[in-house]
């Protein structure tokens, strides 16, 4: 692409008035870009089809337009070169809330980020990490090649897309095995019943491996002999599910059906599931709620600790070490430490690992609100004035006096404008909706001692926060030193709540080790 066409867009673009458009103008430099470094997806495309066959690559090549748009208003306000495209630490953190955001997967690997900025991003695993070498060498290279030093929203979308169509095929070989094992035609018709058996059979084999339930016992859950609900209270809700989803999907009045009916069931599955087991999520909130004092989002720990002895709440047993792993403690006043709430619900002790590339955890509800500034301002960095327009436009009104003045404050100290994804404005908006965004992870906000004591209600806010992009946004991702994976932290919850899984993070003895009778004496 010749220099004289790049200034002449430009030119062009300017004297329409585009130039006023972030988004718009930063993905035809996105565009540009993409050609200018020879990074084509048509390429990635090309080797998929050579190695993983025709069928899949037009399912990617299909989904991967769906991703890009999901992905566009994000790239249009995160900090991006004048090239458009992403770095990647951006790029990880774009994948991650457009997983999150549309399917509620907490995807492995994206994680790794660090809240901070201060991790070697040299250090983190590379973005097609993602797809744990499910694919062919060739195409894991050619993603390799692409990401090497920054991400177009083309690819962005097409790794995206990638992973998606990996997740529906490792559901429907679990479907391919509940045919064999109940002897079931592959090829022949099942009835509307036999659907409905493999669709939940599918689902308790995630259940029985959630809970680590080894294959002698998995067969009494899977023949009936065992209730999945002594290990799953909800399932019938689960069940009410499944089968709303049959009623839309399958045709009405149909009484016969081929495994191929199967495929658009799972789609719905993968891209829905999520959202719905975040419904669960929504009760531990409201238990929390219920168990706040002065502090909105924020409960004194003894009285954590004292539901769990007292109102029998046995799911408040994590270990006071394990809280502060999770960034959930906030310890500004001596002897009072409080949990704070939404990075408890955020935390990877409220998660269950349902494939191997992914986990459903609590969906962070302060993305929503992200959201909407991120189309009201379509930019990186704003000014004050301009944000809390924004903010008075499409946000609630924020319940502290003063923050709109904080706001303020923070743009003076960064010339002016405030940075969307920083952590002083994740800090912001904490205070400002404490019960749906998470306080920034890091031990200056959680150990911060500038607090006023004659406030009702202080939360410590920290003067010198890094007004930079924040490197990513899950607040679940620390784990505590040395943890291993135990299935006890899965059921302990749902046993509690009636069915939200846990896993993955820690042993019993990690998140109780310091939870004894009276975790507080």
């Amino acid at each position: 692409m010749s220099f004289s066409f790049i200034a002449w867009l430009f030119i062009s673009l300017c004297g329409s008035g585009h130039a006023d458009r972030p988004g718009e103008l930063s993905a035809v430099l996105s565009e540009i870009s993409q050609r200018a470094h020879g990074k084509h997806c048509e390429d990635i495309l090309q080797t998929i089809e050579t190695k993983m066959g025709v069928e899949r690559k037009e399912w990617i090549e299909g989904q991967s337009a769906s991703f890009e748009a999901a992905l566009r208003p994000l790239f249009a306000v995160l900090p991006h070169g004048n090239t458009g495209r992403l770095g990647l630490e951006m790029a990880r953190y774009a994948l991650h809330r457009v997983f999150v955001d549309a399917r509620g997967w907490n995807v492995n690997g994206l994680e790794e980020s660090n809240l901070h900025g201060v991790r070697n991003a040299s250090t983190l695993p590379p973005l097609q990490s993602i797809l744990r070498g499910q694919v062919p060498p060739e195409v894991e290279a050619a993603f390799q090649q692409c990401f090497a030093t920054d991400v177009g929203i083309k690819d962005l979308g097409l790794l995206a897309a990638s992973l998606d169509e990996l997740v529906h095929q490792e559901v429907l070989q679990r479907a391919k095995n509940v045919f064999k094992a109940k002897k079931l035609p592959m090829f022949g018709h099942i009835d509307l019943k036999q659907m409905q058996e493999v669709l939940e059979q599918v689902m308790m084999g995630y259940i029985c491996d959630s809970a680590g339930i080894q294959q002698e016992e998995r067969e009494k859950y899977l023949s009936g002999e065992l209730d999945i609900r002594e290990k799953y209270p909800s399932w019938p809700s689960l069940q009410q599910f499944l089968h709303s989803l049959q009623d839309v999907m399958l045709p009405a009045q149909a009484t016969r059906f081929h495994f191929e009916d199967l495929t658009g069931l799972v789609k719905e599955l993968n891209e829905h599931y999520g959202r719905w087991q975040d419904g669960e999520c929504q009760v531990l909130s409201n238990e929390l709620k219920d168990l706040e004092a002065q502090c909105p989002g924020h409960i004194n720990l003894r009285q954590f600790y004292s539901s769990h002895l007292h109102q029998n709440k046995w799911q408040f047993t994590e270990s006071v070490q394990y809280l502060r792993s999770l960034g959930a403690l906030e310890e500004s006043e001596t002897n009072k430490p409080r949990l704070i709430s939404t990075n408890y619900v955020l935390g990877a002790n409220n998660c269950v690992s349902t494939s191997q590339f992914y986990s459903q955890c609590c969906v962070n509800q302060c993305d929503a609100h992200l959201r909407k500034l991120e189309k009201a301002v379509a930019q990186a960095e704003v000014p004050a004035d301009d944000l809390q327009a924004a903010i008075t436009a499409v946000l609630p009104e924020p319940d502290p006096e003063g923050l709109f003045e904080k706001l303020q404050e923070i743009a003076k100290r960064h010339g002016g404008k405030v940075t969307l994804h920083g952590l002083q404005f994740a800090e912001w908006l904490h205070h400002a909706y404490p019960r749906e965004c998470p306080a920034p992870k890091f031990k200056a906000y959680l150990e911060s001692h500038n607090v006023a004591e004659s406030q009702k209600c202080h939360i410590p806010w920290t003067e010198e926060v890094p007004n930079v992009p924040l490197q990513a946004r899950r607040l679940q991702e620390m784990t505590p030193s040395g943890g291993s994976t135990s299935w006890w932290a899965a059921f302990a919850a749902v046993s509690a709540l009636g069915s939200l899984v846990t896993a993955r993070v820690v042993t019993r003895n990690e998140m109780n080790a310091e939870a004894p009778t009276d975790p507080m004496a």
